[in-house]
């Protein structure tokens, strides 16, 4: 019993992590910048700060597959529980995609973001410009679909995960 509630803390604990990154930065802070400075600047300071946010969230990540793994091992009685498994399969999906926004998306995002800022900085209006314009603000978008959707998985096997162990 004590191992179960220890588990669903390390659970809930990664989770809190892990939404505070993702209400900190997405909800609260990246708007408050955009509303409040340049748009070059705000996203020069955005850029900085949505790497830490990753960071974060993956720590947070990371704590609750250690909680599915600690409970898969330790807690279940012999091979783990189909209901154990449909409830993990969205932290480990959730996960997945945050590693993938983290890694893959935001440098792709970074660059575009550079080359579209030096080349309004040098007032030059070209096909090329506003490709890259129309490029970023897909990769921008793609990267707030990601993080939508980790927001929902992450909520669903927190639900799935409180359910099973208490």
């Amino acid at each position: 019993m004590l191992t179960q509630a220890a588990v669903l803390f390390i659970f809930i604990l990664g989770v809190g992590i892990w939404l505070s990154a993702i209400i900190g930065f997405g909800i609260i802070t990246a708007p408050l910048l955009h509303r409040n400075l340049e748009s070059n600047e705000a996203g020069r300071l955005a850029s900085r700060m949505v790497e830490r946010a990753h960071l974060v969230g993956w720590y947070g990540g990371i704590l609750c597959l250690v909680a599915i793994i600690i409970h898969s091992l330790y807690v279940s009685d012999g091979p783990a529980g189909s209901e154990f498994l449909i409830w993990s399969i969205p932290s480990i999906l959730a996960t997945s995609i945050w590693w993938v926004s983290w890694k893959k998306v935001l440098p792709e995002a970074e660059s575009l973001r550079v080359a579209v800022s030096i080349a309004i900085s040098s007032e030059v209006e070209d096909e090329d410009m506003i490709e890259a314009q129309q490029l970023f603000t897909k990769i921008h978008q793609l990267s707030a679909n990601m993080w939508k959707a980790c927001s929902i998985l992450i909520l669903v096997s927190l639900i799935g995960f409180s359910l099973l162990v208490t």
